[in-house]
Protein backbone atom coordinates (compact mmCIF):
# COMPACT_ATOMS: atom_id res chain seq x y z
CA UNK A 1 0.00 0.00 0.00
CA UNK A 2 2.90 2.35 0.75
CA UNK A 3 4.52 1.49 -2.58
CA UNK A 4 1.23 2.10 -4.42
CA UNK A 5 0.80 5.45 -2.68
CA UNK A 6 4.38 6.43 -3.45
CA UNK A 7 3.81 5.83 -7.17
CA UNK A 8 0.28 7.19 -7.52
CA UNK A 9 0.13 10.09 -5.04
CA UNK A 10 0.73 12.75 -7.71
CA UNK A 11 -2.84 12.23 -8.93
CA UNK A 12 -3.83 14.41 -5.97
CA UNK A 13 -2.62 17.44 -7.91
CA UNK A 14 -4.50 16.72 -11.13
CA UNK A 15 -7.09 19.27 -12.20
CA UNK A 16 -10.37 19.13 -14.10
CA UNK A 17 -10.20 17.35 -17.43
CA UNK A 18 -12.53 17.15 -20.44
CA UNK A 19 -16.01 15.94 -19.40
CA UNK A 20 -15.35 16.78 -15.74
CA UNK A 21 -16.55 20.25 -16.70
CA UNK A 22 -19.76 18.83 -18.16
CA UNK A 23 -20.55 16.79 -15.05
CA UNK A 24 -20.06 19.71 -12.68
CA UNK A 25 -22.04 22.01 -14.97
CA UNK A 26 -24.95 19.54 -14.96
CA UNK A 27 -24.79 19.14 -11.18
CA UNK A 28 -25.03 22.91 -10.74
CA UNK A 29 -27.64 23.47 -13.43
CA UNK A 30 -30.25 20.73 -13.02
CA UNK A 31 -31.79 18.74 -10.17
CA UNK A 32 -30.22 15.60 -8.78
CA UNK A 33 -32.90 13.34 -10.28
CA UNK A 34 -32.58 14.96 -13.72
CA UNK A 35 -28.81 14.60 -13.52
CA UNK A 36 -29.18 10.96 -12.52
CA UNK A 37 -31.37 10.25 -15.56
CA UNK A 38 -29.00 11.72 -18.12
CA UNK A 39 -28.32 8.78 -20.48
CA UNK A 40 -24.76 7.64 -21.07
CA UNK A 41 -23.03 4.72 -22.74
CA UNK A 42 -23.30 2.78 -19.48
CA UNK A 43 -25.02 3.04 -16.11
CA UNK A 44 -23.52 5.74 -13.89
CA UNK A 45 -26.08 6.16 -11.11
CA UNK A 46 -23.74 5.37 -8.20
CA UNK A 47 -20.86 7.37 -9.68
CA UNK A 48 -23.14 10.36 -10.21
CA UNK A 49 -24.54 10.09 -6.69
CA UNK A 50 -21.03 10.23 -5.22
CA UNK A 51 -20.09 13.09 -7.52
CA UNK A 52 -23.22 15.07 -6.62
CA UNK A 53 -22.81 14.41 -2.86
CA UNK A 54 -19.15 15.38 -2.70
CA UNK A 55 -19.71 18.48 -4.84
CA UNK A 56 -22.59 19.51 -2.54
CA UNK A 57 -20.28 19.26 0.48
CA UNK A 58 -16.99 20.59 -0.90
CA UNK A 59 -17.85 22.36 -4.15
CA UNK A 60 -15.81 21.90 -7.31
CA UNK A 61 -12.60 20.89 -5.53
CA UNK A 62 -10.53 18.44 -7.63
CA UNK A 63 -8.24 17.60 -4.70
CA UNK A 64 -11.11 16.10 -2.67
CA UNK A 65 -12.22 13.88 -5.53
CA UNK A 66 -8.67 12.76 -6.25
CA UNK A 67 -8.14 11.97 -2.56
CA UNK A 68 -11.24 9.78 -2.47
CA UNK A 69 -10.10 7.92 -5.59
CA UNK A 70 -6.61 7.38 -4.16
CA UNK A 71 -8.02 6.08 -0.87
CA UNK A 72 -10.21 3.63 -2.77
CA UNK A 73 -7.21 2.56 -4.83
CA UNK A 74 -5.24 1.76 -1.68
CA UNK A 75 -8.25 -0.09 -0.27
CA UNK A 76 -8.38 -2.16 -3.45
CA UNK A 77 -4.66 -2.92 -3.09
CA UNK A 78 -5.36 -4.23 0.41
CA UNK A 79 -8.31 -6.31 -0.78
CA UNK A 80 -6.28 -7.79 -3.63
CA UNK A 81 -3.53 -8.73 -1.17
CA UNK A 82 -6.08 -10.48 1.05
CA UNK A 83 -7.59 -12.41 -1.88
CA UNK A 84 -4.22 -13.69 -3.14
CA UNK A 85 -2.99 -14.52 0.36
CA UNK A 86 -6.09 -16.56 1.16
CA UNK A 87 -6.00 -18.38 -2.18
CA UNK A 88 -2.27 -19.21 -2.13
CA UNK A 89 -1.20 -19.04 1.51
CA UNK A 90 1.95 -17.20 0.41
CA UNK A 91 2.09 -13.81 2.08
CA UNK A 92 5.00 -12.42 0.07
CA UNK A 93 3.45 -13.51 -3.22
CA UNK A 94 0.29 -11.69 -2.15
CA UNK A 95 2.35 -8.59 -1.37
CA UNK A 96 3.98 -8.86 -4.80
CA UNK A 97 0.66 -9.17 -6.65
CA UNK A 98 -0.95 -6.32 -4.76
CA UNK A 99 2.04 -4.01 -5.23
CA UNK A 100 2.33 -4.97 -8.90
CA UNK A 101 -1.24 -3.87 -9.58
CA UNK A 102 -1.16 -0.93 -7.17
CA UNK A 103 1.83 0.62 -8.95
CA UNK A 104 0.56 -0.16 -12.46
CA UNK A 105 1.27 2.95 -14.59
CA UNK A 106 -2.02 2.92 -16.51
CA UNK A 107 -3.97 3.15 -13.22
CA UNK A 108 -3.44 6.89 -13.45
CA UNK A 109 -5.94 6.91 -16.32
CA UNK A 110 -8.66 6.14 -13.79
CA UNK A 111 -7.30 7.93 -10.74
CA UNK A 112 -6.39 11.26 -12.37
CA UNK A 113 -9.66 11.73 -14.25
CA UNK A 114 -12.73 12.51 -12.14
CA UNK A 115 -15.14 11.40 -14.87
CA UNK A 116 -13.58 7.91 -14.74
CA UNK A 117 -13.51 7.56 -10.94
CA UNK A 118 -16.46 5.21 -11.22
CA UNK A 119 -13.92 2.63 -12.40
CA UNK A 120 -12.24 2.88 -8.99
CA UNK A 121 -15.60 2.60 -7.18
CA UNK A 122 -16.49 -0.51 -9.18
CA UNK A 123 -13.10 -2.13 -8.56
CA UNK A 124 -13.24 -1.69 -4.79
CA UNK A 125 -16.81 -3.00 -4.68
CA UNK A 126 -16.13 -6.14 -6.76
CA UNK A 127 -12.88 -6.99 -4.96
CA UNK A 128 -14.63 -6.57 -1.61
CA UNK A 129 -17.32 -9.08 -2.60
CA UNK A 130 -14.74 -11.47 -4.03
CA UNK A 131 -12.64 -11.27 -0.87
CA UNK A 132 -15.69 -12.10 1.26
CA UNK A 133 -16.57 -15.07 -0.93
CA UNK A 134 -13.01 -16.45 -0.65
CA UNK A 135 -12.82 -15.78 3.08
CA UNK A 136 -16.13 -17.42 3.98
CA UNK A 137 -15.59 -20.37 1.66
CA UNK A 138 -12.42 -21.23 3.56
CA UNK A 139 -14.30 -21.06 6.84
CA UNK A 140 -17.24 -23.05 5.43
CA UNK A 141 -19.37 -20.50 7.24
CA UNK A 142 -22.99 -19.62 6.62
CA UNK A 143 -23.28 -16.33 4.79
CA UNK A 144 -25.61 -14.20 6.85
CA UNK A 145 -28.44 -12.26 5.27
CA UNK A 146 -26.81 -8.98 6.22
CA UNK A 147 -23.59 -9.97 4.45
CA UNK A 148 -25.45 -11.03 1.32
CA UNK A 149 -27.38 -7.77 1.37
CA UNK A 150 -24.07 -5.93 1.50
CA UNK A 151 -22.82 -7.97 -1.45
CA UNK A 152 -25.95 -7.13 -3.42
CA UNK A 153 -25.44 -3.45 -2.66
CA UNK A 154 -21.74 -3.53 -3.59
CA UNK A 155 -22.41 -5.30 -6.89
CA UNK A 156 -25.16 -2.83 -7.67
CA UNK A 157 -22.72 0.01 -6.97
CA UNK A 158 -20.14 -1.63 -9.24
CA UNK A 159 -22.66 -2.07 -12.05
CA UNK A 160 -23.80 1.54 -11.85
CA UNK A 161 -20.34 3.10 -11.60
CA UNK A 162 -18.53 1.97 -14.75
CA UNK A 163 -18.94 -0.40 -17.69
CA UNK A 164 -16.36 -2.88 -16.41
CA UNK A 165 -18.27 -3.06 -13.12
CA UNK A 166 -21.48 -3.73 -15.04
CA UNK A 167 -19.83 -6.66 -16.84
CA UNK A 168 -18.45 -8.09 -13.60
CA UNK A 169 -21.83 -7.89 -11.88
CA UNK A 170 -23.70 -9.57 -14.73
CA UNK A 171 -21.13 -12.37 -14.96
CA UNK A 172 -20.74 -12.86 -11.18
CA UNK A 173 -23.39 -15.62 -10.86
CA UNK A 174 -21.39 -17.70 -13.37
CA UNK A 175 -18.23 -16.96 -11.37
CA UNK A 176 -19.99 -18.41 -8.31
CA UNK A 177 -20.98 -21.50 -10.29
CA UNK A 178 -17.35 -22.02 -11.33
CA UNK A 179 -15.82 -21.34 -7.90
CA UNK A 180 -18.59 -23.21 -6.07
CA UNK A 181 -17.32 -21.70 -2.79
CA UNK A 182 -20.03 -23.03 -0.48
CA UNK A 183 -21.81 -26.00 -2.10
CA UNK A 184 -24.44 -26.22 0.63
CA UNK A 185 -25.42 -22.58 0.02
CA UNK A 186 -25.06 -22.55 -3.76
CA UNK A 187 -28.73 -21.90 -4.52
CA UNK A 188 -28.88 -19.11 -1.98
CA UNK A 189 -25.82 -17.42 -3.44
CA UNK A 190 -27.08 -17.76 -6.99
CA UNK A 191 -30.44 -16.32 -5.99
CA UNK A 192 -28.81 -13.20 -4.54
CA UNK A 193 -26.16 -12.59 -7.19
CA UNK A 194 -28.47 -13.65 -10.00
CA UNK A 195 -31.18 -11.25 -8.84
CA UNK A 196 -28.72 -8.37 -8.86
CA UNK A 197 -27.54 -9.30 -12.36
CA UNK A 198 -31.11 -9.43 -13.68
CA UNK A 199 -31.98 -6.16 -11.95
CA UNK A 200 -28.98 -4.46 -13.53
CA UNK A 201 -29.96 -5.68 -17.00
CA UNK A 202 -33.48 -4.28 -16.56
CA UNK A 203 -32.07 -1.04 -15.21
CA UNK A 204 -30.01 -0.66 -18.36
CA UNK A 205 -33.07 -1.35 -20.50
CA UNK A 206 -34.95 1.35 -18.62
CA UNK A 207 -32.11 3.76 -19.40
CA UNK A 208 -32.70 3.02 -23.09
CA UNK A 209 -36.41 3.71 -22.60
CA UNK A 210 -35.51 7.09 -21.10
CA UNK A 211 -33.49 7.80 -24.20
CA UNK A 212 -36.24 6.66 -26.57
CA UNK A 213 -38.76 8.80 -24.69
CA UNK A 214 -36.75 11.86 -25.63
CA UNK A 215 -34.96 12.66 -22.40
CA UNK A 216 -33.49 16.13 -22.82
CA UNK A 217 -29.79 15.56 -22.38
CA UNK A 218 -26.69 17.61 -21.96
CA UNK A 219 -24.75 14.40 -21.54
CA UNK A 220 -21.38 14.03 -23.19
CA UNK A 221 -22.44 10.70 -24.64
CA UNK A 222 -25.73 11.67 -26.25
CA UNK A 223 -26.37 14.74 -28.42
CA UNK A 224 -29.54 16.79 -28.09
CA UNK A 225 -31.09 15.58 -31.34
CA UNK A 226 -33.10 12.42 -30.54
CA UNK A 227 -32.78 10.87 -33.99
CA UNK A 228 -28.99 11.16 -33.95
CA UNK A 229 -28.94 9.83 -30.39
CA UNK A 230 -30.84 6.66 -31.31
CA UNK A 231 -28.68 6.09 -34.40
CA UNK A 232 -25.46 6.49 -32.41
CA UNK A 233 -26.64 4.30 -29.54
CA UNK A 234 -27.75 1.58 -31.97
CA UNK A 235 -24.40 1.75 -33.72
CA UNK A 236 -22.61 1.44 -30.39
CA UNK A 237 -24.70 -1.47 -29.11
CA UNK A 238 -25.02 -3.58 -32.24
CA UNK A 239 -21.85 -2.70 -34.11
CA UNK A 240 -20.01 -5.51 -32.36
CA UNK A 241 -22.44 -8.08 -33.76
CA UNK A 242 -22.06 -6.70 -37.26
CA UNK A 243 -18.29 -7.09 -37.18
CA UNK A 244 -17.24 -9.91 -34.87
CA UNK A 245 -13.67 -9.88 -36.11
CA UNK A 246 -13.31 -6.20 -35.18
CA UNK A 247 -14.64 -6.87 -31.68
CA UNK A 248 -12.37 -9.87 -31.17
CA UNK A 249 -9.31 -7.92 -32.33
CA UNK A 250 -10.23 -5.07 -29.98
CA UNK A 251 -10.45 -7.60 -27.13
CA UNK A 252 -7.06 -9.09 -28.03
CA UNK A 253 -5.51 -5.62 -28.04
CA UNK A 254 -7.11 -4.70 -24.71
CA UNK A 255 -5.99 -7.95 -23.08
CA UNK A 256 -2.48 -7.68 -24.52
CA UNK A 257 -1.97 -4.07 -23.47
CA UNK A 258 -3.41 -4.73 -20.03
CA UNK A 259 -1.03 -7.65 -19.53
CA UNK A 260 1.98 -5.78 -20.90
CA UNK A 261 1.49 -2.64 -18.83
CA UNK A 262 0.77 -4.63 -15.67
CA UNK A 263 3.80 -6.92 -15.77
CA UNK A 264 6.27 -4.70 -17.61
CA UNK A 265 4.98 -1.31 -16.50
CA UNK A 266 8.13 0.84 -16.51
CA UNK A 267 9.31 -0.72 -19.76
CA UNK A 268 6.20 -0.13 -21.84
CA UNK A 269 4.51 2.91 -20.38
CA UNK A 270 5.31 6.33 -19.04
CA UNK A 271 8.04 8.91 -19.39
CA UNK A 272 11.01 6.50 -19.44
CA UNK A 273 9.37 3.80 -21.57
CA UNK A 274 11.53 1.68 -23.86
CA UNK A 275 8.46 1.14 -26.04
CA UNK A 276 6.26 4.06 -27.06
CA UNK A 277 2.49 3.96 -26.70
CA UNK A 278 2.12 3.70 -30.48
CA UNK A 279 4.57 0.81 -30.64
CA UNK A 280 2.77 -0.89 -27.76
CA UNK A 281 -0.19 -1.58 -30.04
CA UNK A 282 2.11 -3.69 -32.21
CA UNK A 283 4.29 -5.27 -29.53
CA UNK A 284 1.69 -6.10 -26.84
CA UNK A 285 -0.03 -8.98 -28.72
CA UNK A 286 3.32 -10.75 -29.12
CA UNK A 287 4.08 -10.25 -25.40
CA UNK A 288 0.73 -11.82 -24.57
CA UNK A 289 1.19 -14.74 -26.97
CA UNK A 290 4.72 -15.64 -25.90
CA UNK A 291 4.43 -14.89 -22.17
CA UNK A 292 0.82 -14.74 -20.98
CA UNK A 293 -0.43 -17.73 -22.95
CA UNK A 294 2.40 -20.11 -21.91
CA UNK A 295 1.93 -19.09 -18.28
CA UNK A 296 -1.78 -19.78 -18.48
CA UNK A 297 -1.22 -23.18 -20.12
CA UNK A 298 1.32 -24.06 -17.42
CA UNK A 299 -1.13 -23.07 -14.70
CA UNK A 300 -3.91 -25.20 -16.15
CA UNK A 301 -1.74 -28.32 -16.51
CA UNK A 302 -0.15 -28.24 -13.05
CA UNK A 303 -3.26 -27.28 -11.10
CA UNK A 304 -5.85 -29.44 -9.43
CA UNK A 305 -9.59 -29.22 -9.98
CA UNK A 306 -10.26 -26.50 -7.41
CA UNK A 307 -7.25 -24.49 -8.54
CA UNK A 308 -8.39 -24.72 -12.16
CA UNK A 309 -11.76 -23.41 -11.10
CA UNK A 310 -10.08 -20.37 -9.57
CA UNK A 311 -8.02 -19.76 -12.70
CA UNK A 312 -11.11 -20.03 -14.88
CA UNK A 313 -13.10 -17.70 -12.63
CA UNK A 314 -10.43 -14.99 -12.71
CA UNK A 315 -9.98 -15.41 -16.47
CA UNK A 316 -13.74 -15.08 -16.93
CA UNK A 317 -13.77 -11.81 -14.97
CA UNK A 318 -10.88 -10.48 -17.08
CA UNK A 319 -12.68 -11.44 -20.28
CA UNK A 320 -15.97 -9.92 -19.11
CA UNK A 321 -14.36 -6.61 -18.14
CA UNK A 322 -12.42 -6.24 -21.38
CA UNK A 323 -15.09 -7.95 -23.49
CA UNK A 324 -17.77 -5.37 -22.73
CA UNK A 325 -15.38 -2.53 -23.58
CA UNK A 326 -14.35 -4.23 -26.82
CA UNK A 327 -17.96 -4.95 -27.76
CA UNK A 328 -19.31 -1.49 -27.02
CA UNK A 329 -16.37 0.52 -28.31
CA UNK A 330 -15.66 -1.45 -31.47
CA UNK A 331 -19.15 -0.56 -32.69
CA UNK A 332 -19.08 3.01 -31.45
CA UNK A 333 -19.11 5.89 -33.91
CA UNK A 334 -15.73 7.13 -32.66
CA UNK A 335 -13.99 3.74 -32.60
CA UNK A 336 -11.88 2.14 -29.89
CA UNK A 337 -8.47 3.13 -28.58
CA UNK A 338 -7.31 0.02 -26.66
CA UNK A 339 -4.22 1.84 -25.42
CA UNK A 340 -6.38 4.39 -23.57
CA UNK A 341 -5.32 4.46 -19.93
CA UNK A 342 -8.85 4.49 -18.50
CA UNK A 343 -9.69 0.99 -19.80
CA UNK A 344 -6.96 -0.75 -17.81
CA UNK A 345 -7.88 -0.84 -14.13
CA UNK A 346 -10.37 -3.52 -13.00
CA UNK A 347 -9.35 -6.18 -15.53
CA UNK A 348 -5.63 -5.94 -14.60
CA UNK A 349 -6.62 -6.50 -10.95
CA UNK A 350 -8.10 -9.87 -11.92
CA UNK A 351 -5.01 -10.46 -14.07
CA UNK A 352 -2.79 -9.91 -11.04
CA UNK A 353 -4.77 -12.49 -9.04
CA UNK A 354 -4.63 -14.93 -11.96
CA UNK A 355 -0.88 -14.42 -12.35
CA UNK A 356 -0.25 -14.98 -8.65
CA UNK A 357 -2.25 -18.23 -8.71
CA UNK A 358 -0.01 -19.49 -11.52
CA UNK A 359 3.16 -18.30 -9.78
CA UNK A 360 2.08 -20.11 -6.63
CA UNK A 361 2.07 -23.43 -8.48
CA UNK A 362 5.41 -22.56 -10.06
CA UNK A 363 6.94 -21.73 -6.68
CA UNK A 364 5.76 -25.06 -5.27
CA UNK A 365 8.36 -26.66 -7.55
CA UNK A 366 11.18 -24.53 -6.12
CA UNK A 367 13.35 -25.65 -3.19
CA UNK A 368 11.74 -24.73 0.10
CA UNK A 369 14.79 -22.78 1.23
CA UNK A 370 14.18 -20.34 -1.65
CA UNK A 371 10.50 -20.03 -0.85
CA UNK A 372 11.26 -19.22 2.79
CA UNK A 373 13.27 -16.23 1.60
CA UNK A 374 10.15 -14.69 0.09
CA UNK A 375 10.54 -11.52 2.11
CA UNK A 376 14.02 -11.01 0.66
CA UNK A 377 12.85 -11.65 -2.92
CA UNK A 378 9.96 -9.23 -2.49
CA UNK A 379 12.21 -6.54 -1.03
CA UNK A 380 14.75 -6.93 -3.84
CA UNK A 381 12.02 -6.74 -6.50
CA UNK A 382 10.48 -3.69 -4.88
CA UNK A 383 13.80 -1.86 -4.72
CA UNK A 384 14.50 -2.64 -8.38
CA UNK A 385 11.16 -1.36 -9.68
CA UNK A 386 10.08 1.39 -7.29
CA UNK A 387 12.21 4.10 -8.91
CA UNK A 388 11.27 3.36 -12.54
CA UNK A 389 7.66 2.83 -11.45
CA UNK A 390 7.75 6.22 -9.76
CA UNK A 391 9.17 7.86 -12.86
CA UNK A 392 7.01 6.03 -15.36
CA UNK A 393 3.42 7.24 -14.76
CA UNK A 394 2.40 9.81 -17.32
CA UNK A 395 -0.82 11.76 -17.21
CA UNK A 396 -4.07 10.79 -18.89
CA UNK A 397 -3.25 13.02 -21.83
CA UNK A 398 -0.15 14.67 -23.17
CA UNK A 399 1.13 17.25 -20.73
CA UNK A 400 0.85 20.05 -23.30
CA UNK A 401 -2.86 19.33 -23.74
CA UNK A 402 -3.45 19.32 -20.00
CA UNK A 403 -1.52 22.57 -19.59
CA UNK A 404 -3.58 24.16 -22.35
CA UNK A 405 -6.83 23.16 -20.64
CA UNK A 406 -5.64 24.54 -17.30
CA UNK A 407 -4.60 27.78 -19.02
CA UNK A 408 -8.00 28.03 -20.70
CA UNK A 409 -9.71 27.62 -17.32
CA UNK A 410 -7.51 30.29 -15.69
CA UNK A 411 -8.01 32.75 -18.55
CA UNK A 412 -11.78 32.19 -18.65
CA UNK A 413 -12.20 32.63 -14.90
CA UNK A 414 -10.16 35.84 -15.12
CA UNK A 415 -12.53 37.19 -17.78
CA UNK A 416 -15.55 36.48 -15.57
CA UNK A 417 -13.97 37.86 -12.38
CA UNK A 418 -12.77 41.01 -14.16
CA UNK A 419 -16.25 41.67 -15.56
CA UNK A 420 -17.84 41.22 -12.14
CA UNK A 421 -15.47 43.72 -10.52
CA UNK A 422 -15.47 46.19 -13.39
CA UNK A 423 -18.65 48.18 -12.63
CA UNK A 424 -19.25 48.35 -8.89
CA UNK A 425 -22.21 50.74 -9.20
CA UNK A 426 -24.22 48.71 -11.71
CA UNK A 427 -27.04 46.38 -10.72
CA UNK A 428 -26.71 44.29 -13.89
CA UNK A 429 -23.53 42.83 -15.40
CA UNK A 430 -23.33 41.73 -19.05
CA UNK A 431 -20.51 39.38 -20.11
CA UNK A 432 -19.81 38.15 -23.64
CA UNK A 433 -20.39 34.40 -23.70
CA UNK A 434 -17.20 33.07 -25.25
CA UNK A 435 -16.73 29.39 -26.17
CA UNK A 436 -15.08 27.04 -23.69
CA UNK A 437 -13.46 23.97 -25.23
CA UNK A 438 -14.14 20.97 -22.99
CA UNK A 439 -12.98 18.31 -25.46
CA UNK A 440 -9.75 18.24 -27.45
CA UNK A 441 -11.66 17.36 -30.62
CA UNK A 442 -13.89 20.42 -30.63
CA UNK A 443 -16.20 22.86 -28.90
CA UNK A 444 -19.63 21.40 -28.07
CA UNK A 445 -22.03 24.13 -26.91
CA UNK A 446 -24.87 21.63 -26.48
CA UNK A 447 -22.80 20.06 -23.70
CA UNK A 448 -21.07 23.10 -22.26
CA UNK A 449 -22.40 26.46 -23.52
CA UNK A 450 -19.32 28.59 -23.00
CA UNK A 451 -18.40 30.89 -20.15
CA UNK A 452 -22.00 30.85 -18.94
CA UNK A 453 -21.67 27.14 -18.12
CA UNK A 454 -18.37 27.79 -16.35
CA UNK A 455 -20.08 30.51 -14.31
CA UNK A 456 -22.88 28.10 -13.33
CA UNK A 457 -20.46 25.49 -12.01
CA UNK A 458 -18.25 27.96 -10.10
CA UNK A 459 -20.77 30.49 -8.72
CA UNK A 460 -23.70 29.37 -6.55
CA UNK A 461 -26.19 31.95 -7.88
CA UNK A 462 -26.87 34.14 -10.90
CA UNK A 463 -26.62 37.17 -8.65
CA UNK A 464 -23.18 38.13 -7.34
CA UNK A 465 -22.79 40.83 -4.66
CA UNK A 466 -26.27 42.12 -5.45
CA UNK A 467 -25.57 42.34 -9.21
CA UNK A 468 -27.65 40.31 -11.65
CA UNK A 469 -25.36 38.59 -14.15
CA UNK A 470 -26.19 37.92 -17.82
CA UNK A 471 -24.14 36.36 -20.60
CA UNK A 472 -24.56 37.73 -24.13
CA UNK A 473 -24.59 34.99 -26.77
CA UNK A 474 -24.10 35.72 -30.47
CA UNK A 475 -25.51 32.41 -31.71
CA UNK A 476 -29.31 32.40 -31.77
CA UNK A 477 -29.30 28.59 -31.95
CA UNK A 478 -27.41 28.37 -28.67
CA UNK A 479 -29.75 30.92 -27.09
CA UNK A 480 -32.81 28.88 -28.11
CA UNK A 481 -31.22 25.63 -26.94
CA UNK A 482 -30.28 27.06 -23.55
CA UNK A 483 -33.53 28.93 -22.90
CA UNK A 484 -35.52 25.81 -23.76
CA UNK A 485 -34.21 24.24 -20.56
CA UNK A 486 -36.93 25.69 -18.37
CA UNK A 487 -36.28 25.85 -14.66
CA UNK A 488 -32.49 25.73 -14.94
CA UNK A 489 -29.98 28.42 -14.03
CA UNK A 490 -28.54 28.56 -17.52
CA UNK A 491 -31.97 29.36 -19.02
CA UNK A 492 -32.13 32.63 -17.06
CA UNK A 493 -28.44 33.41 -17.53
CA UNK A 494 -27.91 33.47 -21.30
CA UNK A 495 -29.59 36.12 -23.47
CA UNK A 496 -29.32 37.07 -27.13
CA UNK A 497 -26.56 39.58 -27.79
CA UNK A 498 -28.47 40.94 -30.80
CA UNK A 499 -31.68 41.52 -28.87
CA UNK A 500 -29.83 43.03 -25.94
CA UNK A 501 -28.19 45.54 -28.29
CA UNK A 502 -31.55 46.42 -29.82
Amino acid sequence: MIAAFFVQFDVLFSGLLFDDFVHFYEISNISYMDYLRQPHQHLLHSFKTVLWSVESLFGVNPFVFMLIALILHLASVRLLFEIVFRLTGKIHLAAFGAALWGMEPYAIGTLAWISVHGHAYATTAVLWVLMDVVRYSQKAAVLRTGLLARHAFLLLVAATSFGAGLASTVIFPLVIVILNPLPSQRNRLLAVYGSVAVAVVFLYLFSLIDLAAGTDSQSISVPVDLRDAIIMRSTSLWGGFNDISKTLWAFVQLFSIGFSTLFFGPLVAGKISLITVDSLLLVAPFIAIFIALPLLVFGVFVSGVNERRRLLAMLLLVCASYGLIAYARSGAWFGIHPEAYRYHYLAPAFMAILFCLILSKLFDRFPQRLIKQGRVWFAVWLLLVIIPFYLSPDNVVKEALLVNQKKQLTDSMQIIDTALKKSPNQTEIYIANRPFKVFPWGYTPQHFPGLAALFVMTYPDNTVDGKRVYFLEESEDIVKMVQAKKGTRIADLVISARKATQ
